[in-house]
């Protein structure tokens, strides 16, 4: 049965509960505020509790519980998930944010440097997957009631190589991209759909210092169509929409949420 099937609207998201990974700032933390003002209760994962005591606190605590974990140990995310079900009786949504990079060219990334990357961004997006999903299909086997989400973060660099120093990087969320396609197919007779949101230039706290600095700043809004960086909050909507009944018939699918950037190679150039 579908989620407006069951008596939700498309875009409600009331008695759902979200486990969210990297979720103290960022996309992370704009996700999470977003599926709660949809009515969504959040498990919130991050390396130290209380950096999470914020966004429990605008939440509201009725709704939002900490986690303290690493997304690269699987006991923790497996532990993610128990606390979560614990808390708030069951698991709906899965959506893993915690990433990282460390911008080095092919010969200068070293065997930790690789394995740190495509350890946060791809392997553990899969164990963090195969704990949720344990928790989601139902004990029969067969499909839910409502319809669960998983839903990835990618990248452009998912879908193409964006600039150099990004070998790695890219490997990793070229990995998320085709990950979240074969969830879909595997998880589509549970009634759960996969997608994979891919933000583009995004500020955050993270990365703004390397996105403002010429000549790479003009670089890159020169090759966005809508003439400015993005914002964790406008990336934010689409995972509402893909937590909710609205995306029942769409699964593994990667969205861009990039300001046409993967559209307009060179768009302003000459005008």
């Amino acid at each position: 049965m579908s989620s407006t099937a069951s008596g939700h609207g498309p875009f409600d998201l009331t008695g759902r509960v979200a486990l969210i990974t990297g979720g103290s700032r960022g996309i992370g933390r704009a996700m999470a505020v977003a599926l709660a003002s949809a009515g969504a209760s959040i498990a919130a994962m991050a390396r130290t509790a209380t950096d999470l005591d914020d966004l429990v606190a605008e939440i509201g605590p009725n709704h939002a519980i900490a986690i303290a974990g690493d997304v690269n140990k699987r006991e923790d995310n497996e532990r993610a998930v128990t606390e979560t079900v614990a808390r708030f009786g069951h698991l709906d949504i899965y959506v893993p944010v915690a990433g990282t990079n460390r911008r080095k060219k092919l010969l200068d990334i070293t065997d930790e440097d690789y394995d740190v990357i495509v350890g946060t961004n791809l392997r553990a997006v899969y164990a963090g997957c195969q704990a949720a999903v344990r928790a989601m299909i139902p004990a029969h086997g067969g499909a839910r009631e409502v319809s669960g989400k998983v839903i990835t973060v990618g990248s452009l660099a998912s879908v193409q190589g964006v600039a150099p120093g990004m070998t790695a990087y890219a490997a990793s969320k070229g990995g998320v991209a085709l990950l979240t396609k074969a969830l879909a197919v595997e998880l589509a007779p549970h009634n759960i759909q996969a997608n994979c949101i891919a933000p583009g230039f995004i500020l955050t706290d993270l990365n703004r210092a390397f996105l403002s600095a010429e000549p790479r700043k003009s670089w890159v809004l020169g090759r966005i169509p809508a003439g400015r960086f993005g914002a964790p909050v406008d990336v934010a909507p689409t995972a509402i929409y893909l937590a909710g009944g609205a995306s029942d018939f769409v699964t593994g699918q990667v969205i861009a949420v990039d300001g046409g950037f993967l559209s307009g190679s060179d768009w302003n150039q000459g005008q």
